[in-house]
């Protein structure tokens, strides 16, 4: 008992050497001093302790205190920091925001003039990213150049080694604005796009071309300037009722759902402008796996070939508009 007596107060005494005080001293007549306080910290002990619990008590009470101080000087310390400064040259692209898209038309051109709307608002945003991307990896590249060290020791000459700090202030105001620029863009739906080629939605036999036709049952349209009494807006692929329809390139989803006529149908926009549809989806057997405002890939299923809307027989009706306009979309294929 008393051997584990001494062990419990050397650690007490261990506790208050570093709380800042001395370890007590043995005087001549064997008795233990008191603790002499340290400068700096000077609170009030009792000088004599006779119980051990009485000891441990006031030795918690100490470690306590000195925890509940040092805590107290950290939070202050925390609020009186500045607060970090993020890199305006550099910020994180934001992600895009949510898009609100319609849910029914009553007609198919009032489908296609929103689809095509939509498609030009993203081509000239799209376009608008490119131009502030390649401007902004200019000024850097420049920027870069000017700090080279070799270039400031003299090592080595450039034509930009002799901007003068203004040039160089205003080379970095310019390339914030870019940065910012850019990062709003992405937030509101802009991409770096890279045209790729496209494939058949499907295979299948081709039933009904793109262009004039004697069927009666095809409306009139003018295309090139020319009037059609009947003309075939797409190319009609027929093939085995339930077949996979795949996204020919990669694109965005603006409608997804059932037409006045009943058939069920797909648009989507893809970059440079262009629009696809794809008619006749079945949506009984096979709901159609995409909605409005998803992004696709190439090869995605977009839905599958059915009889919905007027139709004598299972196949996909697809049709691509560029910058408004009908282009064959077998004209597509392999192309971009």
């Amino acid at each position: 008992m008393k051997k584990k007596r001494f062990v419990l107060l050397v650690l007490i005494a261990m506790a208050l050497s570093a709380m800042g005080f001395a370890t007590p001293a043995a005087a001549d007549d064997g008795h233990v001093a008191p603790p002499t306080p340290q400068p700096g910290f000077a609170p009030s002990l009792p000088r004599t302790f006779t119980p051990l619990d009485a000891v441990i008590e006031a030795a918690t009470s100490i470690l306590a205190a000195q925890k509940a101080s040092s805590d107290g000087l950290s939070a202050s310390r925390a609020r009186s920091a500045p607060a970090s400064v993020v890199p305006t040259l550099a910020p994180a692209r934001a992600a895009p925001e949510a898009r609100s898209y319609l849910r029914t038309f009553s007609s198919y051109d009032g489908l296609i003039e929103y689809a095509n709307s939509l498609a030009a608002t993203q081509e000239a945003s799209d376009t608008r990213l490119a131009a502030v991307t390649a401007r902004e990896e200019a000024s850097r590249a420049t920027l870069a150049t000017v700090f080279d060290p070799r270039v400031r020791g003299g090592l080595l000459r450039s034509p930009t080694d002799v901007m003068d700090a203004a040039t160089v202030q205003a080379l970095q105001t310019e390339l914030a604005k870019d940065v910012l620029t850019a990062q709003q863009l992405v937030a509101n739906g802009a991409a770096m796009t890279t045209p790729t080629s496209w494939h058949l939605p499907l295979v299948g036999e081709d039933t009904q071309d793109f262009g004039p036709t004697p069927y009666y049952f095809e409306p009139a349209l003018t295309y090139g300037g020319v009037y059609y009494p009947h003309f075939h807006t797409g190319t009609d692929i027929a093939t085995a009722w339930g077949t996979p329809v795949l996204a020919p390139a990669s694109g965005v989803v603006v409608f997804a759902g059932t037409m006045s006529d009943g058939a069920e149908v797909v648009v989507m926009t893809h970059y440079s402008g262009l629009v696809s549809m794809y008619a006749h989806l079945d949506n009984h057997v096979f709901p159609v796996p995409v909605k409005a405002g998803d992004t696709v890939q190439a090869g995605d299923r977009i839905g599958n070939v059915g009889l919905t809307g007027i139709t004598t027989g299972a196949h996909l009706h697809w049709s691509v508009w560029r910058d408004g306009d009908l282009v064959d979309p077998l004209s597509m294929i392999g192309g971009q």
